[in-house]
């Protein structure tokens, strides 16, 4: 049974979470107003995950030793900045900024929110139910955010900035002092400061399977928009996205059972096809390819490939191991979020969306092929 302080801790995740895609129907609009090309763009966009890289070793244990809800607050309060931000001076340097604050905001919360929700719950199902709970408000919020902006702006026109930006900072408004009536447990005396990301046996061909993914949902959601506004079709790759998002929750209820290495083998070919996909849609500017792609690739990159990399790092290690090999996941996951995309919405300045998008879709087929054959390998 979900429980009030339950209900409470999962819409502050929620709204925590919205605010990552709330602005992102508008990223395009930013970049073009800040004279910032598809590299701008990447280059502002992957703030969040760059942050996340950096600060993760720090951060995870953070509710360990300050207390769950001083870290819940600041993510919240972080959260209110980055729309702030966006709302005073829409452009690249405040995209950028609000990135910042939504890669620390998302640090704090990651664990400790789930943690804090199962102490609250309690019962023998408590670790189950906080887990539903945190991880349905997480993931709800990413598809949730970007789907509502869309929507504003289709029914009310192109004002900035949207109603929904107001109706996020008010929802964090009203949540912040539910929040803080919480009970919290106290904090650890003896918790280390830094939680070194760890690669168990086993898991680096299926965490690197995670690379690819998010990879590929980087591109999907800096360049691809970007090419596609320049091509006259600002609300296509939004609305693509929102579509890739919703579709990859779905999915990753669905196939949460599967064995790790047969997860990552479905997800490695349907990545390839998703991406071709999408990068066909864009350089035609055609909404079916785009929203089938969007579909494959959600169920890849949220679906098969994340379940795959997060079971084979929790089969490979145990105890407080399993959280270091979680977070030996999450760190390739991110650096295959900001370092592909970069070089990708650098090369669509320098040589154009077709020749950049096709070299990208070429390089994950080759490291796909690579990661298949390698899992096969070691199954065998």
């Amino acid at each position: 049974m979900i429980t009030r302080p339950v209900a409470t801790i999962g819409a502050a995740v929620f709204v925590i979470g919205a605010a990552t895609t709330l602005p992102m129907p508008l990223f395009t609009t930013y970049a073009a107003r800040s004279g910032g090309g598809a590299g701008g763009l990447a280059l502002a966009f992957i703030a969040y995950a760059t942050t996340l890289i950096i600060t993760a070793p720090l951060l995870g244990g953070l509710s360990d030793r300050i207390g769950r809800k001083p870290c819940l607050l600041a993510a919240m309060a972080l959260a209110f900045l980055a729309t702030t931000a966006l709302t005073i001076a829409p452009g690249l340097p405040a995209l950028a900024v609000a990135r910042t604050c939504q890669g620390l905001a998302i640090g704090l919360v990651a664990g400790g929110a789930t943690a804090w929700a199962a102490e609250l719950a309690g019962g023998p199902d408590a670790g189950r139910v906080a887990a539903r709970v945190t991880a349905f408000a997480t993931a709800g919020s990413f598809a949730a955010g970007g789907l509502a902006t869309l929507t504003a702006l289709w029914l009310l026109g192109e004002s900035e900035p949207p109603v929904t930006f107001w109706i996020h900072l008010a929802a964090i408004a009203l949540l912040v002092p539910l929040v803080a009536r919480l009970p919290d447990r106290a904090p650890a005396a003896r918790v280390a400061w830094l939680r070194v990301p760890a690669f168990p046996r086993g898991t680096v061909t299926t965490s690197f399977g995670m690379f690819a993914a998010w990879s590929v949902t980087g591109v999907t959601l800096s360049s691809v928009p970007a090419a596609l506004a320049a091509s006259g079709h600002p609300r296509l790759g939004p609305l693509a996205i929102c579509f890739m998002i919703l579709v990859g929750t779905l999915m990753q209820q669905a196939v949460g059972k599967l064995p790790a290495r047969r997860a990552s083998l479905i997800g490695l070919p349907v990545l390839v096809a998703g991406a071709g996909l999408v990068i066909f849609g864009t350089l035609h500017a055609a909404l079916l390819p785009l929203l089938v792609g969007g579909a494959l690739v959600g169920s890849a990159a949220y679906g098969f490939l994340f379940v795959g990399a997060l079971a084979s790092a929790s089969e490979a290690a145990s105890g407080e191991d399993r959280a270091r090999a979680a977070a030996g996941v999450f760190l390739v996951a991110h650096t295959g979020f900001c370092v592909p995309p970069l070089l990708t919405g650098l090369a669509v300045d320098a040589l154009g969306a077709p020749t950049a998008l096709a070299g990208f879709w070429v390089a994950m087929v080759v490291l796909s092929v690579l990661l298949a054959a390698l899992l096969l390998r070691r199954a065998r």
